[in-house]
């Protein structure tokens, strides 16, 4: 029995077929006007919503790293360094933000605040509260002695939400000042901290509110090189919702460093860049590496972190791991400044007379750094107040503060000092190797 070719109708089927395949012919055409039309719509609504401008922005947060790019800002965020031995520099700042897991909680989960005056005695106490700019309710809150818990060690004080609110910004600095002296005033000695005049800047796309900001910004007061803030509990406890708590501690939490990129290209003097980057018995591989750049079309860009010895690379923009036994060390600014050329880095140097000893044995002061050289931040009276290591232009490479959540970071030299904000002035001493490995 013959049969018929696939596809082709059965005898008595043509006409059904005709009907059925001009009926979807119909459907087709209807559904493209349709389709039309629906687009013609949506290109007259689109038009519609450019003339009437842009939508408001909406802020972006990243729980790593941030990056801030808001083109309505006259700020450049690409800088250039100074050209130098070290060659062209490009460069932008970056919040590194803490892990959530190293964030503090809601405010009732912090302890409740209580000042610590060191060796003062009430007399002195309140001769140092009459001098500070307190309104006459403030003042008579502190000098209730009911208030006061006296020991051999000096004065405690809790002072009430209200007081701690309702503060003038000089009389903050006067009476934090003075905290600061004291270990036991840990949101006084570690405050959070931001250069003046970067405030903005420092919640820029942090999901912070407005008005939480401005709460913020009246609770800042100024010490040293730094604007400071102390009074985490008291503002949490006035943001009801979780979320906001912790984009507030996000933003508090940042860390300033920088993506420094080298600029390498044909007409690049590959043989002084190689000098310069390779210090520390790196000559072989920063060479080639350099040299292979040098040969692109029209020059590149090379992220730094990639000539720096493996020390760094390996940790930085990164945070150090807790350790669970709280005698243990943490990785601090001098043991990360003396093993940046060791790879094991030296456990040794967490011990604080073996760095001492090595800096006064194998290094030498000069006025001018270069590639490696530590530079130390000590008061007038000698005492190290911190270190880290010239990378070039303005740029150190540091771990500011013995604890994990502080990352390692390239950082510019202002950006650095206003982490550490004093009571004595502060300079910076440099020291380099008396024997450079080659």
């Amino acid at each position: 029995m013959p049969t018929r070719p696939p596809n082709q109708p059965a005898p008595g089927e043509e006409s059904s077929e005709s009907f059925t395949a001009t009926s979807l012919m119909r459907l087709a055409k209807f559904l493209l006007l349709i389709c039309a039309l629906q687009f013609i719509g949506l290109s007259y609504m689109i038009y519609q919503k450019k003339k009437a401008g842009p939508p408001p922005e909406q802020p972006v947060r990243s729980s790593v790293l941030s990056v801030s790019t808001k083109a309505d800002k006259p700020r450049e965020y690409s800088l250039k360094g100074k050209p130098g031995p070290w060659g062209e520099l490009e460069y932008v700042r970056i919040n590194i933000v803490s892990p959530d897991d190293f964030l503090p909680g809601s405010g009732q989960s912090i302890p409740k605040t209580r000042w610590h005056f060191g060796g003062y005695n009430a007399d002195k106490l309140t001769a140092f509260f009459q001098s500070c700019d307190l309104t006459p309710e403030q003042l008579a809150e502190l000098l209730r002695p009911i208030g006061w818990s006296v020991s051999a060690e000096g004065i405690s004080i809790t002072p009430s939400e209200q007081l701690v609110l309702g503060m003038s910004s000089e009389a903050r600095g006067q009476i934090y000042s003075v905290l600061a002296e004291t270990a036991a005033n840990d949101f006084q000695v570690w405050p959070y901290t931001f250069r003046p005049g970067a405030f903005d800047e420092w919640f820029e796309n942090s999901g912070v509110s407005v008005g939480q900001q401005a709460l913020i910004k009246k609770l800042t007061y100024q010490r040293g090189p730094a604007m400071c803030f102390s009074d985490l509990r008291e503002l949490l406890l006035q943001v009801p919702v979780e979320s906001e708590r912790l984009a507030i501690t996000q933003a508090l939490s940042r860390r300033t460093g920088l993506l420094v990129k080298l600029r390498v290209g044909p007409d690049s003097d590959v043989e002084k860049l190689t000098e310069y980057w390779s210090k520390g018995g790196r000559a072989k591989d920063v060479g080639a590496l350099l040299d292979s750049l040098s040969k692109v079309p029209g020059g590149t860009t090379i992220d730094v972190a990639h000539l720096l010895p493996a020390f760094v690379r390996s940790r930085l923009n990164t945070f150090p791991a807790p350790v669970s036994n709280p005698n243990a060390h943490q990785p601090d600014c001098y043991w990360t400044a003396m093993n940046f050329y060791k790879n094991p880095p030296d456990p040794l140097y967490a011990d604080d007379a073996i760095w001492r000893k090595d800096l006064a044995d194998n290094y030498t002061q000069v006025e001018e750094p270069s590639f490696g050289d530590l530079l130390f931040m000590v008061r007038a009276d000698g005492v190290p107040y911190h270190a880290a290591v010239y990378i070039a232009d303005d740029i150190v490479f540091t771990k500011n503060g013995a604890n994990h959540r502080q990352p390692w970071l390239l950082m510019r030299v202002e950006d650095m000092i206003a982490r550490y904000p004093s009571n004595h002035p502060l300079s910076i001493v440099v020291f380099t190797p008396k024997h450079p490995a080659k």
